[in-house]
């Protein structure tokens, strides 16, 4: 399936991880994580605008989380173990377990009140070396 622009410039400008799902459980299970589910681009154009959203989430948090786009082929399994029905959908995972998700566009505010009540917020974060692409 064909990525939508603003998930393709999120992947090579950002360090976003890609994810089949094989992979998923080790990323998710220390910390902070936001998961990206998208979904076919042309049923579901405001993938674009969730894009936007997670590039200023990225800047505002720097460091903070870690971020990864479950790729819409592979994104069943992902999608069932997250509880992810609806697509664009932010799922954000604290030490592998769902802590709440935002499907859809939403207002800034909801995003930022979503991810400030997270404990790994107030101190700083290092990336693990975990990819899959």
């Amino acid at each position: 399936m064909k990525r939508a622009m603003a998930v393709n410039r999120l992947i090579t400008q950002y360090d976003v991880h890609d994810f089949t799902g094989v992979a998923l459980d080790a990323f998710v299970r220390d910390g902070l994580t936001l998961l990206f589910f998208t979904g076919d681009p042309i049923r579901y154009p405001e993938i674009d605008d969730v894009a936007v959203v997670l590039v200023e989430l990225i800047k505002t948090f720097s460091g903070r989380f870690r971020c990864a786009i479950i790729n819409p082929d592979h994104d069943g399994p992902a999608a069932a173990r997250f509880g992810v029905t609806i697509r664009p959908t932010l799922v954000f995972v604290y030490d592998g377990a769902v802590m709440s998700s935002l499907p859809r566009m939403r207002d800034w505010s909801e995003y930022v009140e979503k991810i400030s009540v997270h404990p790994d917020l107030s101190k700083p974060f290092q990336v693990p070396a975990v990819r899959e692409r």
